[in-house]
This record gives C-alpha cells, sequence and structure tokens, in this order.
C-alpha cells in the first residue's frame, strides 16, 4: 500500500474509532501506537478533508420561522437569531457573539473591506471565532477609540482580532471616539491619516457595528467620554441609542446634540450608504436601541437573541 494511501486509512480508522465505535482518544492511541496529540491531528485532518461530515438535524422551524419575520417586518437583508436556554445577561451576550462569530466566518470574502466598530458584544465574539486565511481582507476601524473601559479593552483591539483570526490587514483610526472639545476635533479631523481613514470607512463592503443604549451600563457610559450635562441633554431630546456614537430616538429619527460637536466617526448618513450593515445586538434593556435602529434603517442585518426578536415583532 502506497504511503498516501497508507496516510489516509489512519485517518479513516481513527475517525471510525472515535464516531463508529465511541473510543476516546487515549484509547484509539493505544489500539494503533500512536500518541494522544497524533490521533487529534488525525481526528481534525478528517474533518478539515471532509471525510468526516457532521449533520445535525432542526429540530422545529421556530427559529427560521422567528428570522424570516424579523426580516420581512423590518425590511432586512438578513436576520441571525440566537437561541437562548437562560436569562442571564452574560450567557446572552455569548450566545450572540458565537453567532455573530459563525455569520462572519461564512460572510467574509477575499479582498472584501469591513469597517468595525466597538461593542462589548462584538469584542465577545472574537473569543468564538475559528482561524480562516481570507485573502486581501481589509479590516478598517470606523469610530475612535474610547476611554479606558472595564477590563482595558479598546477599539482597536476588536479590530487587530478580527483582522489577525482571518490573516488580514487593519487600519486603525487612530483618534478618539470624543474629542476633548469641538476645536481639537476639527484639528484631529484636518489631520491627513485620519482624514484617509475615515475616507476608506466610507467605502468599505460591510460594516459590523453594536447597537449601543443610553442608561446606565451601556459601553458608551461606562467610559466616561461623554460628559454628564451631554447626557442629559441627550436623555431629555429622547436618544435611546446609538451607532458609532450617532444618537437616535425610538423612532429611528436622528437626535442632535452637543455630544456630535466632539464625535469622529462614520456619521450615520455614510453608514447607511454602505451596502451591508450588520447590527449585533441583543438581550434585555437593548429592545428600544434596536427597535429605533431598525425603524432608522441604519443596519439592513442584525443578529440577536429569540427573546429579543420576538418582542421586537409585538413591538409598535
Amino acid at each position: 500500500m502506497r504511503r498516501q494511501t497508507r496516510d489516509l486509512a489512519l485517518i479513516c480508522e481513527a475517525a471510525k474509532l472515535y464516531y463508529y465505535e465511541d473510543l476516546t482518544q487515549d484509547q484509539i492511541g493505544e489500539v494503533l501506537g500512536l500518541s494522544r496529540q497524533k490521533v487529534s491531528r488525525l481526528l481534525r485532518q478528517a474533518k478539515e478533508e471532509g471525510l468526516v461530515q457532521i449533520r445535525v438535524l432542526e429540530v422545529g422551524e421556530e427559529r427560521k420561522e422567528l428570522e424570516e419575520k424579523v426580516k420581512a417586518r423590518f425590511g432586512l437583508k438578513e436576520v441571525r437569531v440566537a437561541l437562548t436556554f437562560t436569562n442571564d445577561h452574560q450567557h446572552v451576550m455569548r450566545r450572540i457573539a458565537q453567532v455573530a462569530a459563525s455569520y462572519l466566518r461564512n460572510v467574509v470574502e477575499p479582498h472584501m473591506s469591513l469597517g468595525v466598530a466597538y461593542g462589548k458584544t462584538l469584542f465577545a465574539m472574537t473569543h468564538f471565532l475559528v482561524p480562516k486565511t481570507v485573502p486581501g481582507l481589509e479590516v478598517v476601524q470606523i469610530m475612535g477609540g474610547y476611554g479606558k473601559l472595564k477590563g482595558n479593552v479598546v477599539a482597536v483591539e476588536l479590530a487587530r482580532a478580527i483582522a489577525h483570526n482571518f490573516g488580514g490587514n487593519v487600519t486603525y483610526l487612530l483618534a478618539p471616539a470624543f474629542a476633548k472639545d469641538a476645536e481639537t476635533r476639527l484639528v484631529l479631523l484636518r489631520d491627513e491619516r485620519i482624514a484617509r481613514v475615515l475616507e476608506l470607512a466610507r467605502e468599505v463592503d460591510m460594516a459590523l457595528v453594536g447597537v449601543g443604549g443610553v442608561t446606565s451600563g451601556s459601553t458608551l457610559l461606562d467610559t466616561g467620554d461623554i460628559y454628564l450635562q451631554e447626557v442629559e441633554e441627550l436623555v431629555h431630546r429622547g436618544a435611546v441609542g446609538n451607532i458609532c456614537g450617532n444618537f437616535y430616538d425610538e423612532a429611528g429619527e436622528v437626535v442632535h446634540c452637543q455630544v456630535d460637536e466632539r464625535r469622529i466617526s462614520l456619521p450615520l448618513e455614510d453608514l447607511v450608504k454602505i451596502p451591508k450593515v450588520v447590527g449585533v445586538a441583543g438581550g434585555e434593556g437593548k429592545l428600544k436601541s434596536i427597535f429605533g435602529a431598525l425603524r432608522g434603517k441604519f443596519i439592513n442585518v442584525l443578529i440577536t437573541d429569540d427573546v429579543t426578536a420576538s418582542a421586537l415583532l409585538e413591538r409598535r
């Protein structure tokens, strides 16, 4: 038997023992005279080469029906709903993050440009990304960095992590999301490098954004970048959510406020011109923010949880 055929036979035999006979990797190693690490590599290779094809049957059509209803109701291009089995906020966020990671892996294409804005769920998504090489992928940060976040998480790390996972290049927007004052913002916007990144941001093929709130505990308020008087103004004007630091109300109308004079990010009027804008958000407290984003047509793809999706359909 030729070596190549023998190698293939070994992979198949290891897979059969594992999937058909329910032997552990240690037991397979004993039977075939291999180390546990070698068995693990063979099983991984069996999947990668298509020798093992795993099929999990869908139980019921509830999720698919829910996705189609939300898609039709709000005129979206795509909807992905994460089934949740607990109402714990952290678990719900991680569930949405995992579905978002799977979606992103399936839609990124060679030579695509991907815009990224920071969000807690988006950053959690990077934990679930499976490495995949996408030639020519360009990741562009479309919003400046926040101040110090809990856990020392900053916007640039999200863009870097996504680019690294797919073997792509990353372009950072090396500026704060909110300048100290309006004058500082204008100085920064005149910087050729910053202006160039914002120009690249306008031209991306797809944008991945979080949908934030205007309540205590939201990412934006956690940063301390929004002044108290600005928060009071936003609440007074009826703001319920923000995307890339752009605020809007529940009807989907843009809420103009003082903080706009300090913001360094892609404005909503440019964001909506991007072919695919994927909003990733869900969980308790995000319903109004997501509803307003959908009413305003600021996103055309939604990734959320089943409880939030159902609540969106009931909202008028």
